[in-house]
């Protein structure tokens, strides 16, 4: 299944969310290194300050698409914020989820200019990019007359970065986001055990914990079509890279195989998970959590809210108080004390099609809705801002506490690589772990194969000879 089919079931489930956005990290947060998929931004970060304010200028009406549900439901409410601060219209067309991409990539193609922006997963875009059917923001962020004078692409990165091709800036960073390790804060506290900060940790509490078949002292989910959304956190936190400097792939390489031997005996050696947990997706973590099945497991932050709801999750309660706490993925203890991390993320953003015929119009509101000010509304009505301002911001992490955690996550937060053939590595990749969990292949061997077909596939799109 290609990957946006499992974001848009998790998407669904979000009610109330919460963050992204980060320090800019040291490296880059992508699976492949960043010169080789999205170059640093050449383009100016900030227009000078002595620039003219567009705000009060009037553009004509525009058009933005979006999938329905939580999302639609918040940029309507964002939307019309921005019109009463700027008087410019803007209209929301809600397309169903399930032929949300295909309209789109139908729309782009046919060079049609039925939409003005469009809210896209960055895994997308690279097609369409390819295509020459999305328009580069470079030249809006260079004008002095067009972009605002507090425009600062720092602000919005490493999201910004997946949607940055051969130099060029396609879109601005929304709905990014990561996972947690939720666990169970009264079984740990009448084991007396600390909350883990390493997989040695981790194994250790699951194995104190574990006291089956009422009780598991952890959870993974290696659903066929799922499994590397689970897996991903594992496979960065121990160092795991997808590709190196050169696109050679390295998944099966000693960190990438170490991280799925870990990950799978969870269940055949250690046998501290549910001995179905490959059937386990989203849907089945947050189950198990919510009934109190499990004492602790990586399952993403959409859950949060869920989870830490009383009325949604009462088995995890005590006294009206939730007891299940979050907190970052664990990782490596290196021989200097100092704990390694990674963990895997997604990434949306806003884009404009070539297309249009209200370019600067649709820019204007693309740069308000990922500014401080519009990434607030957008986080205050549900959603998950990609800048850090906003992020930061009192109120919004009043509403959303992890947002808090989630500044401290970004720099550990890694994306698949973003090429025109990532459905096809991600297929390889998730088929490879189902496989193993599932018993029919040892990690080593899963790997290898699944090496093979992303070697092949990346040959095919252009990426090695």
């Amino acid at each position: 299944m290609h990957a946006r089919r499992f974001v848009a079931k998790m998407l669904a489930v979000v009610l109330v969310l919460g963050l992204l956005a980060a320090c800019a990290p040291a490296a880059a947060p992508t699976g492949a290194p960043a010169e080789l998929t999205k170059p640093p931004v050449t383009a100016a970060t900030a227009a000078p300050a002595e620039a003219k304010t567009p705000a009060a200028k009037k553009y004509p009406p525009i058009v933005v698409a979006i999938w329905s549900g939580p999302e639609h439901d918040n940029l309507v409410k964002t939307a019309a914020e921005y019109e009463k601060a700027t008087g410019n219209k803007v209209t929301i067309e809600e397309i169903a989820r399930e032929s949300y991409h295909d309209k789109l990539t139908a729309v782009f193609l046919a060079g049609s200019g039925d939409y003005d922006v469009a809210y896209v997963s960055a895994d997308w875009t690279p097609e369409w990019v390819k295509a020459e059917t999305l328009m580069p923001f470079d030249t809006f962020i260079s004008d002095k007359a067009v972009a605002s004078p507090t425009l600062n692409l720092d602000l919005l990165r490493p999201g910004v970065d997946s949607l940055t091709f051969d130099g060029k800036v396609y879109g601005y960073p929304s709905e990014g986001d990561t996972a947690w390790l939720f666990y169970r804060k009264d079984l740990f506290e009448a084991k007396g055990l600390a909350v883990p900060q390493t997989w040695d940790e981790f194994l250790a509490a699951a194995q104190a914990l574990n006291n089956p078949p009422d009780l598991y002292g952890a959870l993974i989910g290696a659903k066929p079509d799922e499994a590397a959304w689970d897996f991903m956190h594992y496979f960065y936190a121990f160092g795991g890279q997808v590709v190196d400097k050169n696109w050679k792939v390295t998944v099966n390489n000693e960190a990438g195989v170490r991280a799925l031997t870990f990950y799978s005996e969870l269940l055949t050696k250690y046998k501290v998970v549910p001995p179905d947990v490959a059937t386990y997706g989203y849907n089945e973590i947050l189950t198990a959590l919510q009934e109190g099945k499990v004492a602790m497991g990586i399952e993403w932050m959409a859950a949060t809210q869920d989870l830490q709801d009383c009325s949604k999750s009462p088995k995890v309660c005590k006294d009206g108080q939730p007891q299940l706490e979050y907190t970052l993925v664990p990782g490596l203890k290196g021989a200097d004390g100092k704990v390694s991390r990674g963990q895997g993320a997604s990434q949306w953003g806003w884009v404009i099609p070539k297309a249009t015929k209200n370019a600067e119009a649709a820019y204007k509101f693309v740069e308000w809705l990922t500014s401080h000010d519009g990434a607030k509304i957008w986080a205050l009505n549900g959603g998950i801002p990609s800048n850090t301002e906003a992020l930061a911001d009192p109120d919004v992490v009043a509403k959303v506490p992890q947002f808090k955690l989630l500044a401290e996550a970004m720099p550990y937060r890694h994306l698949f690589p973003n090429t025109t053939v990532t459905t096809d590595m991600w297929n390889a990749f998730n088929d490879a772990i189902n496989q193993t969990v599932a018993g029919a292949k040892t990690p080593q061997q899963a790997l290898d194969e699944a090496a093979a077909k992303m070697t092949e596939a990346l040959a095919k799109g252009g990426y090695t000879k």
